[in-house]
């Protein structure tokens, strides 16, 4: 079992399909906490007449053959090995933790986003038992982030990100050294536009989502420890809770965050090989972006071709523009009972012939590259802010 305080657990019958819900552990639960069949009086052994299913909300599991001792746990293990598994369990146990605080993390990036920035320094400092230096924008800002920081430790790769945040300041003092006027002006667009503001509140407002998907995403975390994980194999490594329609929509919201801080970066990447951040490469090609305003129309899945030699590495794991396509425009199937996605990428007219699959673990795996990318790059956003109110003295 899972040390998580309540844990609800849901598969389908592989004879008809209907879903099975139960919760274990304590809770206020609404209604029967086990529907969907009727429970019976157990037998044992297990045997060859009996369906069998394995459930566990830490790590992958499969339907299969009973065999006596091969809990989900000791096969997690036997798949990772102990000291891999520690390091698994540790993310586990912030979670089981920060779970039970998701209204009040909610409410912490609400009250930012707010006007009233003294109230929000008041709460966030009681809930990260510590005191911001001020109310001085700098300083709200780094009460705003270190909450980020803490309460999403366990879905991303801390000493990445922190290597990587820490390496932004520097980074930018390079670039005002070649040329500030430059790096300041586009600054100042984007500031002006807006388009900075709203991309940091855009994102900002998708963690409280990852929060609600802690569940599922619990064995995608197991698959960075397993070294033989590709994604996509025809075994159903499946999840023991919720299903694809319930988080479709925020692996789209998420690459839609994603696309729109491409933007950001390709400004940063023209400026760096042209010296002007509208001035993107000549391909060859048809309709190239003229400006950064064009760029931003680009579709997803066509702008990294314009990010020549790019200062930003791009997970190609953390965008599937043909996945998010089909989700935006409701071409994507899902069996419950085999956990298998069905989608259609390709405009096909009325038809639907050019079918792609993958199952939900999949899914939910891409949905965790994909955040961890758009959390690199709020760490981006974070520090152009910083650069402007430090640097360039201006208060956005």
């Amino acid at each position: 079992m899972s040390n998580r305080a309540v844990q609800p657990f849901r598969f389908c019958c592989q004879a008809c399909g209907s879903p099975i819900n139960f919760t274990i552990g304590e809770y206020e639960g609404q209604g029967k906490d086990f529907t969907g069949a009727r429970e019976i009086r157990a037998h044992s052994p297990f045997d060859d007449k009996t369906n069998f299913v394995d459930l566990h909300l830490d790590f992958p599991v499969k339907f299969g053959k009973y065999v006596m001792g091969h809990t989900p746990f000791m096969m997690a293990v036997k798949q990772i090995g102990h000291e891999r598994y520690a390091m698994h369990n540790y993310r586990l146990n912030q979670l089981n933790e920060i779970y039970q605080q998701q209204d009040e993390i909610r409410n912490l990036i609400r009250l930012y986003s707010g006007r009233d920035k003294q109230l929000f320094k008041l709460k966030v400092e009681k809930f990260l038992k510590t005191k911001l230096k001020s109310s001085k924008p700098q300083d709200i800002n780094a009460g705003l982030y270190l909450l980020v920081s803490k309460v999403f430790e366990p879905f991303i790769s801390v000493h990445s990100v922190k290597e990587t945040a820490e390496g932004y300041p520097d980074f930018f003092v390079g670039l005002a050294n070649k040329d500030k006027t430059k790096l300041d002006e586009f600054f100042d667009h984007l500031s002006d536009t807006r388009f900075l503001r709203n991309v940091q509140l855009d994102g900002l407002e998708l963690y409280p989502a990852i929060l609600d998907a802690e569940l599922p995403l619990r064995p995608a975390l197991f698959l960075d420890f397993d070294d033989k994980y590709e994604g996509g194999g025809l075994a159903a490594a499946r999840v023991s809770t919720d299903n694809f329609n319930t988080f479709k929509d925020l692996y789209k919201d998420i690459t839609e965050v994603l696309n729109r801080k491409l933007v950001i970066v390709a400004g940063i990447n023209n400026l760096i090989h042209r010296g002007d951040y509208n001035a993107f490469p000549d391909l060859g090609r048809k309709n190239p972006p003229k400006s950064l305003n064009d760029f931003a129309d680009v579709s997803l899945g066509s702008k990294a071709d314009w990010l020549d030699n790019c200062w930003f590495f791009i997970d190609k794991d953390a965008v599937d523009n043909q996945l998010r396509n089909a989700i935006a425009h409701f071409k994507a199937e899902y069996d419950d009972s085999t956990q298998l996605i069905t989608y259609f990428p390709k405009l096909e007219g009325m038809q639907r012939e050019k079918a792609q699959t993958m199952y939900f673990l999949d899914f939910m795996r891409k949905l965790l590259i994909s955040f961890r990318e758009m959390h690199y790059l709020h760490h981006l956003v974070k520090s152009i802010y910083y650069y402007r109110l430090l640097i360039q003295k201006k208060d956005d």
